[in-house]
């Protein structure tokens, strides 16, 4: 197995951050990257991994068959834990395995990096030190040839460093390779380092920028943190890489989704508050004309459960940015259209769900008639769908300009016009009059379908172009 870059160089918004980088690593071998902060050691890992295209130049990966991807064959440790803090630890690494389709127990993997009691505890209690500890748990759990690894000593202590060190040592052994950023020493004798350093810059840039560079020096031993005294030798990884299922990976993140939705709060309960808050503001507004109020009484609805649907959109794909799991879920091995269009299911199931089932409730406050209930509870159901995946695409934007949520209103309330318009229509039709039911009834089932397909492919390809 090699992996090898030839030539390399990567421009981000117009500043050369490296060029002219060659390297080869071959099975059994560690490369450690060395160099100044800013000399561009993370960005060529994540070029490596696949996160990044190179300026100039090509990753090359061989024997691993045909149809092997580099990015779905190695873990990428980055600076950030991508864990969840309403998840238990074992939670966290129980999900990152069966997405990942790993082999190896969790509790085993949890037992090999000293936290197996803290299994139930939280991940947002948990030190620096134990999310470092917790991340390199997934590189046991789901066994891959290639590690690129990110600063992977920050924040662990002594004792942890021993455990890394052995990790890497019996991943080396059993025909792994390293890749790894640091700025001091890994504990590996032998390995190989590959110097960032500074050059002038290139003749012609437009613009005046530092530019960086590397070359694979000679191998030198590197240093060995001492090991204290209480230290173990880690068993030997059980299990392995098994090929990833499908319906495996999608049913965890369907599942954490949801069970994260639910245990902070921010789905279900905020959504059908807001929701309330419309319904009842509403009648004070109108007045005491009930007539009056039974006739906007569909639009109400519906303008309550629009709005009440943008609450939670801005966190659907941010929070898997903030804490660095979305770089994990693009390179796995599980098609990407599917994984976010199983987010925006899950997003659906915890907040258009609980709007459906409060209509009815509110329906009745607003003085409508049960015909008309009967009718926006039916729209509702089938027209909340399209709002949560014509948002899927607002958020991936939102997510990949780095604007947040001041953006994503702006961007999805003129896609989602047609949906209530068509679902006032037909709710009003139930009442009587020129057109009848079906009609708007069926467009709207339409407009769901489309967003249904365009949503999540329009979603994935703008995050896999997000830098």
């Amino acid at each position: 197995m090699l992996v090898a870059g030839t030539s390399l160089a990567c421009t981000r918004g117009g500043l050369t951050i490296f060029r002219d980088v060659n390297f080869a690593v071959k099975a059994g071998e560690a490369l450690a990257l060395t160099g100044p902060n800013g000399s561009g050691k993370t960005t060529l890992l994540r070029v490596i991994a696949g996160l990044l295209r190179p300026t100039e130049g090509a990753v090359r990966f061989e024997g691993a068959g045909p149809d092997a991807v580099l990015g779905e064959e190695a873990h990428y440790l980055a600076h950030l834990d991508p864990l969840k803090p309403s998840l238990t630890v074992a939670e966290n690494l129980t999900f990152w395995t069966e997405f990942l389709g790993g082999a190896g127990a969790a509790n085993e993997a949890l037992a090999a990096v000293r936290l197996e009691r803290l299994a139930q505890l939280p991940a947002a209690y948990l030190s620096a030190g134990q999310r470092r500890r917790l991340s390199l748990a997934r590189l046991r759990a789901v066994q891959r040839p290639i590690w690129l690894l990110d600063e992977p000593t920050a924040a662990l202590d002594a004792a942890g460093q021993v455990i890394l060190a052995d990790m890497m040592r019996q991943h080396l052994a059993s025909g792994g390779m390293i890749i790894a950023a640091t700025h001091g020493p890994l504990g590996l004798e032998g390995a190989k380092t590959l110097e960032m350093g500074d050059h002038p810059p290139l003749e012609g840039e437009g613009r005046r920028a530092s530019a960086r560079r590397g070359g694979v020096k000679t191998e030198a031993p590197d240093v060995t943190p001492t090991r204290p005294p209480a230290a173990v030798d880690l068993p030997p990884p059980e299990g392995g890489k098994e090929p990833p299922n499908l319906l495996s990976s999608l049913s965890a993140i369907l599942a954490r989704d949801m069970k994260i939705a639910w245990r902070v709060g921010g789905g279900a309960l905020m959504g059908v508050l807001f929701f309330l808050a419309v319904v009842t503001l509403m009648p004070f507004a109108l007045g005491p004309d009930l007539g009056l109020l039974r006739r906007v009484g569909p639009a109400v609805l519906w303008l309550g459960a629009l709005l009440a649907s943008l609450l939670a959109l801005d966190r659907l794909l941010a929070v898997d940015q903030e804490d660095g799991s979305l770089d994990l879920i693009v390179s796995a091995p599980a098609p990407f259209e599917l994984v976010v269009a199983t987010k925006a299911i899950a997003h659906w199931l915890t907040t258009g769900v609980p709007l459906v089932i409060a209509a009815p409730l509110f329906g009745v406050m607003l003085n409508i008639e049960p015909a008309a209930i009967g009718a926006v509870t039916a729209t509702l159901l089938v027209g909340t769908p399209a709002l949560t995946f014509i948002g899927l695409i607002g958020a991936a934007l939102a997510v990949a300009l780095r604007r947040g949520g001041i953006l994503l209103p702006i961007l999805v309330l003129p896609l989602t016009v047609p949906v209530l318009i068509f679902g006032v229509a037909a709710a009003n039709a139930a009442r009587g009059g020129p057109v009848g039911f079906g009609t708007p009834f069926t467009i709207l089932c339409a407009l769901t379908l489309m967003s249904l397909v365009v949503g999540p492919f329009a979603a994935a390809a703008t995050l896999r172009h997000m830098e």
